[in-house]
């Protein structure tokens, strides 16, 4: 015991000052991309031998970048970002865990592979190199931060800080698309607009003379986003497993699949937000500035219009008033678990923004209609067709043999034919008056698997089907 709290201080100390990919590469851990067997042999049919070593070895081509996954691997450029261009992407391929020896140079376990193996990290084998309590925290902030930084650079997100007040914590930050409003506000951002808008060769003097610009330079205020909220506990922005994350890789432990379809597939924006940025305890409060701060009501000002806001902006009015504008286009939501209850919460608190919001996936969402009793409008909606209540197979109710422990764990009855296991993915829950009383007759699915932290990525095609079809419907409306 002495020796492996020792080896888990080492580590911590090695750690110390570093972030991401580096950490976890100074402690001997790395992503790698791993092909499925069909695009394993597609990437080396130029080189018969090197892909029976690579295979033999189980470890990725060394073709590959070590950095790249799915969207890079299919050569999705920068110009594919909201082209809408019809792209395929395999779902067997994945970006793992491996340990590859490292500054450390032990394992947790005495009956671990030796040092000098490269090893991917499995359910089965993960407690060989990442012990329980401190030390699977500390690898798995490290992986979180990794699986965020090649979102980032997969998907061409940005941070953007929602609320910096250090008074009540850390600052808060969210992942969105690249020309987000918010973006304009930090630093360079703005001043590359201020440059776009006053005019690349005027002096300093022409720059902050106040003359007149018209009053149609913007960005893109109708393009619809996608707000992925994530459950409470220790998972961070755009992270729904932490586990899965270690052991199945970054394209199941993450919203990974959402960002992309919404990105590629949609040319929508993302907007990804971190409820847990200040620690579980203040999730709900974390959640209602950042959702605020991302999305400002449309507030109807064509109905308002006045002399005065008829006037032509100054130039300097222009560029301030594009981080500051209203926010009138579509909302899809992607609310896991907690994040469903603080969404809904937050709503009941200000619904401003309720005529926006097109589709919203409820995935094991922890919310109630019942606190909605006197908003009828809010609580009708929550039971619409806009509205998806996505569940896990082992959501306690009279159809589930999932029974609880004294500890309050989930305890399968452990049959494979039984309904807590087989329910296919998308198939529709005829649901009891318990659930009915909860959630409402909110339409419910079957997610597709009995892990609650799997519910996204197994339903991922029923949710997008889901948004599709809201946003078709919005479309058509823009048609008429």
């Amino acid at each position: 015991m002495e020796e492996h709290e020792h080896k888990i201080a080492a580590d911590v100390a090695i750690a110390k000052g570093l972030k991401g990919n580096d950490a976890l590469s100074a402690l001997g851990f790395e992503f790698r991309f791993v092909p499925c067997d069909l695009h394993m042999e597609e990437m080396n049919d130029s080189s018969p031998d090197e892909a029976e070593e690579d295979r033999h070895a189980k470890q990725p081509s060394t073709k590959l970048s070590r950095k790249a996954s799915c969207a890079s691997f299919l050569s999705l450029s920068d110009e594919s970002y909201g082209s809408g261009q019809r792209y395929q992407c395999c779902h067997d391929c994945a970006t793992r865990l491996f340990y590859i020896g490292g500054s450390s140079a032990e394992t947790t376990d005495e009956s671990s592979p030796t040092s000098d193996a490269s090893t991917m990290i499995t359910l089965s084998n993960r407690k060989q190199f990442i012990a329980d309590g401190p030390h699977y925290d500390l690898i798995a902030n490290m992986a979180q931060e990794t699986a965020q930084s090649i979102m980032c650079s997969e998907f061409n997100l940005e941070w953007v800080t929602v609320c910096s007040d250090r008074n009540l914590g850390p600052d808060v930050r969210a992942m969105v698309d690249a020309d987000h409003p918010l973006l304009l506000e930090e630093g360079e951002n703005k001043a590359a607009l201020q440059e776009l808008l006053l005019g690349g060769n005027a002096t300093t003097e022409e720059k902050k003379d106040d003359s007149v610009i018209p009053t149609d330079v913007s960005i893109n205020k109708t393009k619809a986003t996608l707000l992925i909220a994530t459950g409470r506990g220790k998972v961070r922005a755009g992270i729904f497993s932490r586990q899965h994350l270690l052991t199945a890789g970054i394209e199941i432990g993450t919203a990974w699949h959402f960002i992309r379809e919404a990105r590629l597939r949609r040319g929508w924006g993302i907007a990804v937000i971190d409820p847990n940025a200040r620690g579980e305890g203040v999730g709900f409060d974390t959640f209602k500035r950042s959702f605020s701060r991302l999305f400002v009501a449309d507030d109807d000002a064509s109905n308002n219009v006045s002399d005065e806001s008829t006037k032509p902006m100054s130039r300097q009015q222009s560029v301030n008033s594009l981080s500051t504008s209203t926010q009138s286009s579509p909302i899809y939501i992607l609310a896991h678990s907690a994040g469903g209850g603080q969404l809904v919460r937050h709503l009941r608190e200000d619904s401003t923004l309720l005529p926006s919001i097109k589709a919203i996936a409820f995935t094991d969402s922890s919310h109630n209609v019942q606190w909605c009793k006197s908003q009828p409008t809010l609580m009708k909606f929550l039971q619409q067709k806009n509205c998806v209540y996505v569940r896990s197979n082992d959501v306690r109710s009279s159809q589930s043999c999932v029974k609880v422990s004294s500890r309050g764990k989930d305890i399968q009855c452990g049959d494979e034919r039984c309904s807590c296991i087989t329910q296919a993915s998308g198939k529709l829950v005829n649901t009891d008056n318990f659930w009915e009383h909860r959630f409402g007759k909110i339409k419910t699915l079957w997610a597709g698997s009995p892990d609650h932290s799997l519910s996204n990525y197994a339903g991922r095609f029923a949710i997008f089907d889901h948004f599709d079809k809201h946003a078709k419907e919005e479309a058509t409306d823009d048609c008429h």
